[in-house]
């Protein structure tokens, strides 16, 4: 069975149709052989692994990750009111949504178990509203260089 699986594999003009150096209990030069073993043990690493995620302090059972989740929505809100022009922008609420960021990466930083998934949603969302502040700023002429008046006398 493992000749006719290795011949159809095999490319056409290939230089050895050998399955033994492909199907071998020992490891071979071209590609160690698994045992039935070693991939049970795999398959349960994996499993454990995942396992300790779903238990671990910042997993998917806690708000430690569903808050951040959800935070990615203020992100994705950013990001598409890019297209919208300036006057469209709130200059308080942006304002708002600055400090709130700001605020939340000093607390994803402090908390213990560190929420690395919370502090990288807030250095995005800080990201994108300055952005959008600085946006919001210039629609307002608040960037714009006033011409010196001349002095009456």
């Amino acid at each position: 069975m493992v000749e006719a699986w290795a011949e159809q594999c095999s490319l056409p003009g290939s230089p050895s149709r050998d399955p033994s150096l492909y199907f071998n209990s020992r490891s071979s030069p071209i590609t160690p052989a698994i045992s039935p073993i070693r991939e049970s043990k795999r398959q349960l690493s994996n499993m454990a692994s995942f396992r300790a995620f779903l238990n671990s302090p910042v997993g998917p059972k806690t708000t430690h990750f569903w808050g951040p989740v959800a935070n990615w929505g203020f992100v994705a809100a950013g990001l598409a009111d890019m297209k919208k022009p300036p006057e469209m922008i709130s200059g308080n609420m942006t304002a708002a949504m600055c400090v709130y960021s700001a605020l939340f990466m000093r607390f994803a930083w402090m908390v213990q178990p560190r929420n690395y998934l919370l502090l990288a949603c807030h250095v995005s969302n800080e990201t994108v509203q300055l952005y959008q502040l600085s946006r919001w700023a210039r629609g307002q002429g608040y960037f714009t260089q006033k011409k010196d008046e001349p002095a009456s006398e």
